[in-house]
């Protein structure tokens, strides 16, 4: 049937409940983590930088007095052995590309059996071998290169932090700050329906187990009917428990909502600083040193009475605190480069930037085809020939440049002297995609560059609001016109 979910097949409501309870974000990708971990054959191995699979692990075998330990530690052989003998979970956390050998026949699970005895070998030890030991894995690294053979050995899960599990996380933050009766009425239900779940499953068990299990005519058996009519009465008393419940969370979940647009930004933020390992491998940022910047923005943030307005303050002093924070390990070269992607990103998941995938590609790398264009260049003298296969690769873009070749066709003086200035980035391009009234005053064939409105881009903190009003004499917001610079000046566009 469509719409196919995965964890209605393997899982339960019950088990989903119990596990967000325990730490693990209830996002789609975190509940089949969550089923890969729990069902897998083959013992997990979590890609975990951020440590969620580590603490969903710890408060869910915490009960199963749960061993945890590393390769390095020096009593690690001695711990293994005593989990596996009396059937204790065991957690190895920090695990690098290299896995101890003494692990394999564990990870194989290599088990022998001699009459009703079970036992592995490690090295040259028997160690009785208990069904109830489990074996977890994590490591921090953030794309792993391990020994093909490891991925027949364990299962590898990548618990890497989702954007909607991220702003769960950060939302649960933010409303503990903000309303913290409201985030404590909402943990104290997620534990109610938790439990009421699991009653009301263990219920419809035991009537299967004592119908199942009774003989005779059942009308004559009074204590399997007594029992029946018991369970009947207190399974509805769970359900409509349960019924309210959904309907209290419901109205939690709309009240929590209102906070939602920062923890939205702080998504946003997260992503742009973990992808920073791309630039250079020593910008590693934890999820725990994020949080840490996130609650001191919220502590730092102007109060107001006003939602809207408090929360429009803790957005913005959480943008300037990150930025601030980030810069002060970023190299000078690598500043202008964090700043671009946090406006991008803010300014595409706002839905700001029209055609965002394609603006950015062509923005990043401008016109790629082999192929040379059919139209040669009309202004060889001044006009470079890459600039002219930009020029109509931004064509193909559509609305706002569809006439820009047109325009520079007929204006090639006012083009050539916004060309041929020192700055021209701070000079309004001699562009009008706007159409113009026939009586305008405008309305000219050879606009002078003279003549144009001159607007100075004032350089602006990240913090601040990103200027995104089109302009009244082009009609291009500024990352528009930076796409237009980029096919005349590309020397510019950094300074821009």
């Amino acid at each position: 049937t469509m719409p196919f979910r995965l964890e209605i097949l393997l899982t339960s409501e019950v088990e989903i409940s119990k596990w967000a309870s325990e730490g693990l974000p209830n996002d789609e990708l975190s509940i089949q983590n969550g089923i890969l971990t729990t069902r897998s054959s083959r013992w997990p191995l979590c890609i975990d930088p951020q440590n969620q699979a580590v603490n969903w692990i710890k408060k869910r075998e915490a009960p199963n007095k749960l061993i945890v330990r590393t390769f390095s530690d020096s009593d690690f052989a001695k711990q293994l052995e005593l989990a596996i003998n009396y059937g204790i979970p065991l957690l190895i956390e920090g695990v690098d590309e290299n896995i101890d050998p003494l692990l394999d026949p564990v990870l194989e699970k290599n088990i022998h059996v001699v009459g009703s005895r079970k036992f592995i070998k490690l090295g040259d030890k028997e160690v009785d071998w208990n069904d109830n030991f489990r074996l977890y894995l994590t490591t921090k690294l953030s794309n792993p290169n391990y020994n093909p053979a490891l991925y027949g050995k364990a299962m590898i899960i990548n618990f890497n932090v989702t954007p909607k599990g991220l702003q769960d996380q950060l939302l649960n933050i933010v409303v503990g700050y903000e309303r913290p009766e409201l985030e404590q009425k909402r943990s104290d239900l997620i534990k109610e329906m938790s439990e009421n779940r699991t009653l009301l499953k263990d219920f419809e068990d035991l009537l299967l187990e004592e119908l199942s299990s009774s003989t005779g005519m059942m009308l004559d058996n009074q204590e399997l009917i007594s029992t029946l009519e018991d369970t009947k009465q207190k399974v509805v008393e769970i359900a409509e428990k349960l019924v309210l419940s959904k309907t209290t969370s419901e109205d939690i979940e709309k009240l929590r909502d209102e906070y939602r647009p920062v923890a939205k930004r702080g998504a946003i933020l997260f992503f742009v600083l973990f992808a920073l390992s791309n630039v250079n491998s020593m910008y590693e940022y934890s999820l725990a040193s994020f949080q840490e910047v996130f609650r001191n923005s919220l502590k730092k943030a102007k109060p107001d009475h006003v939602l809207s307005r408090r929360l429009n303050n803790i957005v913005q002093t959480l943008t300037k605190n990150v930025y601030d924070y980030t810069c002060m390990g970023l190299f000078e070269k690598h500043k202008l480069l964090f700043s671009f992607q946090v406006c991008i990103q803010i300014m595409s998941v706002e839905g700001k930037i029209e055609n965002f995938p394609q603006h950015l590609d062509f923005f990043l790398k401008g016109n790629v085809s082999l192929e040379k264009s059919a139209f040669k260049n009309p202004f060889p003298s001044w006009f470079p020939d890459q600039g002219w296969e930009d020029l109509q690769s931004l064509v193909n873009l559509g609305a706002p440049f569809s006439s820009v070749i047109e325009h520079f066709m007929r204006n090639e003086t006012a083009w050539r002297e916004w060309y041929d200035l020192e700055r021209p980035e701070s000079v309004t391009p001699p562009f009008s995609p706007i159409p113009l009234l026939a009586n305008s005053p405008h309305n000219t064939t050879t606009p002078s560059l003279q003549s144009s409105t001159t607007e100075i881009v004032e350089t602006k903190s990240i913090h601040n609001s990103f200027n995104h009003t089109p302009d009244s004499n082009t009609g291009l917001t500024p990352f528009q016109t930076m796409l237009l610079l980029r096919c005349f000046r590309p020397d510019r566009v950094y300074i821009s």
